[in-house]
């Protein structure tokens, strides 16, 4: 038997464990962001060096999320 989730299950699932959505495709572990590099919705570094991009949508959402999560 195979069991799958969607992304806005796994979203639910792990926004309380410092994870946050920031594209359509992307959700995203707050203490492996590295950098966030301005932009319409920017796009963050992670620490693997990746660079995935920041919905504009999302650009809100995750800069609240981020000063939440380190207390800024």
């Amino acid at each position: 038997m195979c069991t799958a989730k969607t992304i806005l299950e796994y979203e639910e699932l792990l926004e309380d464990a410092g994870f946050v959505r920031i594209h359509k495709s992307f959700l995203v572990n707050l203490l492996h962001v590295k950098e966030y590099l301005r932009g319409e919705g920017g796009s963050v570094i992670l620490s693997n060096g990746k660079e995935i991009e920041v919905a504009r949508r999302k650009k809100d959402i995750f800069i609240n999320k981020m000063k939440e999560y380190y207390k800024y």
